[in-house]
């Protein structure tokens, strides 16, 4: 029971976090937790993958080359700054480009994909929100869509409830036994049936850009499906390094990596989602 209350207090933190971070519209706040989720992702998942850091440094330098990436794709988008502010990331690609031909060893290139696919997998997925959030359109901070990127969080955790509610009492066949045992198609099916009736009430009642309802629904769906294989790939990571948790720095849940695994899968789709549907 008390890591049952643990657990509730701290996810309950992290929603509050969310929220503060994209409902007060204020630039420093939202580059403030967006970005620590960015550094404190690609460290966590450089450790999953047991990379080759012989010195802290440098896995420092991956979070915070993750966390400056996000920034500049943000002030990039509705102010149109100069490209030269992504030069420092561009110079860091170098350098460990040039940093695995001297300092690896046999294992450099294995080593270097890691690296690479961290940067994609953390610093791309989270900067998906920018492009969410901002429309081509948008000149100031002022244009952030609150409603629209929150929608995308809020349709994550109605997919993690609806799919524990269906699975724990309906499930019975396994969705993926060797890397998630808990997660039943039974389940999988109800977090989309609840993903979608939750994407139709939002869609009309806050969003109300004028997309018909079964539109939204559809959005829903592809957010189900979305954070579910996100879900999945952060469980194959650990099972590979065979940890139970990312990390620690949240109590009951572990590390950042473990709350945000849905969002880095789920925000890709649904930006090209929005893309498609021409939103």
């Amino acid at each position: 029971m008390s890591n049952l209350l643990l657990r509730s207090i701290s996810g309950s933190a992290y929603v509050v976090i969310v929220a503060c971070a994209v409902l007060l519209k204020n630039p420093a706040v939202y580059v403030a937790v967006f970005s620590l989720f960015a550094l404190m992702g690609a460290w966590e998942y450089s450790r999953l993958v047991q990379n080759n850091r012989t010195r802290p440094i440098r896995s420092i330098v991956d979070g915070l080359a993750a966390s400056y990436i996000f920034t500049v794709t943000l002030f990039s988008g509705i102010s149109g700054i100069d490209r030269i502010l992504y030069v420092p990331y561009v110079a860091y690609l170098l350098y460990i480009f040039i940093r695995n031909l001297y300092t690896e060893g046999e294992n450099g290139m294995t080593d270097l994909a890691k690296t690479i696919l961290g940067q994609v997998y953390v610093a791309g997925g989270l900067s998906m929100a920018n492009f969410i959030a901002f429309s081509s359109d948008s000149m100031t901070f002022a244009d952030f869509n609150s409603p629209l990127l929150l929608s995308v969080f809020i349709l994550i955790w109605i997919n993690d409830t609806g799919a524990y509610i269906v699975g724990s009492t309906l499930g019975r066949h396994k969705m993926a036994p060797k890397i998630s045992p808990k997660k039943s198609w039974e389940g999988f099916v109800g977090g989309i049936v609840f993903a979608m009736m939750g994407a139709a009430l939002l869609g009309h009642f806050w969003i109300q850009n004028g997309m018909e309802w079964y539109v939204w629904a559809l959005v829903g769906g592809i957010a189900a499906v979305a954070a579910t294989w996100g879900d999945l790939v952060e469980s194959k990571l650990k099972r590979t390094a065979g940890v139970k948790d990312s990390g620690w720095i949240i109590p009951g849940h572990g590390g950042i990596l473990d709350r945000i695994d849905s969002v880095l899968i789920t925000l890709p789709f649904i930006y090209v989602a929005l893309l498609i549907i021409n939103y």
